[in-house]
């Protein structure tokens, strides 16, 4: 059995507890707008229209259940479907005029929504397979332009760094793989050479920036000078592992070799750090202290070539998909409260229920190609 019918079958596996929970929830979060009657969703611990980011992950969801329901004979593709396109036009009427996404999570009460690096990149793939699968020219129209976005936050220090944020300025190595994989996706809707070349660039900048502090990690920021200004991060190593699976069928021979090595050690230590609970020295963002449900270390083992890590991805997918029948929408409470009463969650239920979903439907969608 190949690899990918091996994902595939497993994914199927799952795919009706995965529905059978996600789907009402969402369908009870569908809001028509009060002016154009146009959907969208709504996330109640947000207070607030879910973020484009969530939004997009949760459409690309309604596109896979709506393909894989009208190939089983269980019903008609076409009214997910329909809601898929509105929620990536949603997507797209919300991007902001330079091509970026807001993001309204622990941001001070009466402020606008921080616009994050992030939120572009975890939009990447959903937004590809959108126009992939259903045909949405809004989703393409949004990834190009947050591409685009991206091009005029090139770092004057440094040609591979991407800012995380405008107006920073410091490293955030995370960050620049978000910026990389969206790159790649664009490439492969437009074959403009600039995205590729920078795709490149970064994993070439990536490759040569890890261990350059501590044997096995990339730390989470860095100053030019070469110091941390923040240090390692399980998640965020997972993020640049995970990310970078966009950008390897692009690269030659001798720089995807490269980074597979660096990878292969990357994902070595994170599982090693994982034996023992999050700490300073392992996990420094403190928000980031919950690994049960960090989609990011999920989605990096699962994308490994070795099969014993391949399973512990597998056993998280099945593991989730486990808590999700038996204790519902419950199963995606956030661990990691927020304690500051003047900021928005720093994550909601929503979030990461949504997150969880597009993950599945991007990972059934990409293993159809």
């Amino acid at each position: 059995m190949s690899r990918t019918t091996d994902s595939r079958e497993f994914l199927e596996s799952i795919a009706p507890r995965v529905v059978a929970g996600i789907k009402p929830y969402f369908d009870g979060l569908l809001r028509s707008d009060p002016e154009t009657g146009a959907p969208f969703l709504y996330d109640d611990e947000l207070g607030d229209r879910a973020s484009c980011c969530t939004t997009a992950a949760a459409a690309v969801f309604y596109a896979w259940e709506g393909r894989r329901s009208a190939a089983l004979g269980s019903g008609a593709s076409e009214p997910s479907l329909a809601i898929a396109r509105a929620l990536a036009e949603e997507v797209r009427r919300r991007q902001l005029p330079g091509g970026g996404f807001g993001q309204p999570f622990y941001v001070k009460k009466g402020e606008p929504d921080v616009v994050d690096i992030a939120e572009v990149g975890a939009t990447a793939d959903s937004l590809y397979h959108l126009h992939r699968v259903a045909g949405s020219e809004a989703a393409r129209e949004s990834l190009i332009r947050s591409a685009d976005y991206l091009l005029t936050q090139v770092s004057p220090r440094n040609p591979a760094v991407i800012l995380k944020r405008p107006g920073e300025d410091f490293d955030v190595l995370n960050g620049d793989m978000y910026a990389a994989h969206t790159f790649a996706r664009a490439y492969e809707l437009t074959g403009r050479p600039d995205y590729l070349d920078k795709a490149k660039l970064i994993l070439a900048h990536l490759a040569d920036r890890f261990g350059r502090h501590e044997a096995g990690w990339w730390p989470y920021i860095e100053n030019w000078d070469g110091s941390v200004v923040m240090g390692n991060s399980v998640a965020y190593q997972a993020t640049i592992i995970e990310l970078a699976h966009s950008s390897l069928p692009l690269l030659d021979e001798a720089q995807r070799e490269r980074w597979n090595a660096v990878a292969e050690d990357a994902m070595a230590t994170m599982l090693a750090a994982m034996k023992e609970p999050p700490s300073d020295a392992t996990e420094a963002p403190w928000w980031a202290r919950d690994w049960s449900q960090s989609g990011e270390i999920t989605l990096a083992c699962w994308r490994s070539s070795d099969p014993d890590t391949k399973r512990i991805g597998m056993s998280r997918l099945a593991g989730l998909a486990d808590r999700l029948a038996e204790e519902g929408i419950a199963a995606f409470k956030p661990a990691i409260a927020n304690d500051v009463p003047d900021r928005s969650p720093v994550t909601t239920t929503f979030r990461k229920a949504a997150g969880f979903a597009g993950m599945i439907a991007n990972l059934a969608l990409a293993s159809e190609v």
